[in-house]
């Protein structure tokens, strides 16, 4: 599994982002290759490694970004 197309498609795949025919299609990919299916695996681990990690921004931008689009509108006015 060389092509970047393939892998942009199992990407795809992960995310939920294809058609039922190129769902299909990722499926026999996986079955047949089995260097797509480890990164397919890959894959599904970051995936749910990143959805577990909950960021919230520091208290300390959000009250500059505030200001300055006070100051923004202000000036606009």
């Amino acid at each position: 599994m060389k092509e970047s197309s393939t892998q942009n498609l199992i990407l795809q795949y992960v995310y939920g982002e294809l058609d039922a025919e190129r769902e299909l299609e990722v499926r026999n990919i996986l079955e047949s290759t089995p260097e797509a299916l480890r990164y397919y695996h890959e894959l599904k681990d970051i995936k749910r490694h990143l959805d577990s990690i909950i960021e919230e921004p520091n208290p300390t931008s959000v009250a500059i970004i505030a200001e300055h689009s006070h100051d923004s509108h202000t000036e606009a006015v």
